[in-house]
């Protein structure tokens, strides 16, 4: 790569520092495109993008070992450093035949849950010392912020040896009152299984997995919340009723039964996120919200998922919170216009008339 692209690259990156913007995107016949609160804006004073602008965008951020990888894999996923002023999480994919690179950069600040804007039942949530917590939401929803203030936490408040399975790792820890292992899925270890398999004859107290990509690591995660460990798991779904479903659709007849016992008895709650662009900018976290009670128990254990909807929807007072709600109450707070907050709401006609009262 030459002195003159090198330079132009720096000066891209550090237009995304200056203007405040989450994400880029390098796509052929195309400006770069900056994600600035949360609206794509493109960089018009860059060149459109070609083969060989491409072909040096990547050669930017891969070094020599990886670039065979991309060649059979087609993808890759990775953390790059920029001169040890901002950490960038690089997605290069194909597309149409051609090669597409995303970066998000991550933030070196880790959030409280309060900053975060999560409901205080995620502090009882995490005072528990064994079970599984799930957390939940489509892509850019803010799952892996939340996984890290959830770690930092407890590593600020109590002592627990604690290992993180990520692909690829993003936030680095500092370990304070607890100690915490990252391990990075195709460096350190091998797969999530393996990962996974490793720590049930381990000295580790909480397990953190950034994916689930297979029903085996799904049953590993079920037989560890299982034998007295914390587990949180992130997972790809979008409603707490999605979670509950893709789990027992990944096991056989034989063992559904087993699964939803161990989800009953184990299930700490489950938090499924959705981020809102707010009226000031920025982004705004809704969230729905599934605590353990006795009804919930029975509901999982007989697998009567459905009926979880009402519960979520009636049962306030036990830090149960619906998607739709918790999108009012952004919109009664100001922070989130109603016009925005109902692209996301499952019920419209009963979000308008909430509004009204």
């Amino acid at each position: 790569m030459s002195t003159t692209e090198t330079l132009i690259m720096n000066r891209i990156l550090k237009t995304v520092a200056e203007r405040g913007a989450t994400d880029i995107h390098f796509v052929i016949g195309n400006y770069p495109y900056l994600r600035v609160k949360s609206q794509l804006l493109p960089l018009t004073e860059e060149e459109l993008i070609n083969p060989e602008t491409m072909k040096s965008i990547i050669d930017f951020f891969v070094s020599d070992d990886k670039k065979e990888l991309i060649k059979e894999k087609k993808e890759l996923k990775f953390i790059f450093d920029w001169q040890s002023m901002a950490r960038f999480r690089v997605h290069i994919f194909q597309q149409k035949g051609f090669f597409s690179v995303s970066l998000k950069l991550i933030s070196s600040k880790i959030k409280s849950l309060a900053e975060i804007g999560l409901p205080k039942i995620i502090e009882n949530f995490i005072q528990q010392t064994k079970g599984l917590l799930i957390i939940a939401g489509a892509f850019n929803s803010g799952r892996s912020s939340t996984a890290a203030s959830i770690i930092e936490n407890i590593n600020q408040t109590r002592s627990e040896h604690i290992l993180y399975l990520e692909e690829p790792i993003e936030q680095l820890f500092v370990n304070n009152k607890s100690i915490i292992e990252q391990r990075q899925v195709g460096l350190d270890v091998a797969s999530f299984v393996e990962g996974l398999s490793s720590a049930k004859d381990e000295d580790v107290n909480i397990i953190i997995v950034s994916k689930v990509d297979s029903p085996e690591s799904l049953e590993l995660i079920l037989e560890l919340s299982e034998s007295g460990r914390l587990v949180i798991a992130i997972f790809d779904n979008d409603s707490v009723i999605s979670v509950l479903n893709n789990i027992v659709s990944e096991f056989s007849d034989e063992k559904v039964v087993w699964a939803r016992n161990v989800l009953a008895e184990s299930l700490i709650g489950i938090i499924v996120q959705q981020l809102v662009p707010k009226v000031s900018g920025g982004m705004a976290l809704a969230a729905e919200i599934l605590t353990q009670t006795p009804s919930v128990q029975a509901l999982l254990k007989e697998g009567r998922f459905a009926q979880l909807e009402s519960i979520i929807q009636t049962s306030r007072a036990e830090g149960m919170v619906s998607l739709d709600r918790s999108l009012s109450e952004l919109v009664q707070n100001g922070e989130v216009s109603a016009e925005e907050a109902i692209k996301y709401v499952k019920d419209p006609k009963m979000f308008k008339t909430a509004l009204r009262k």
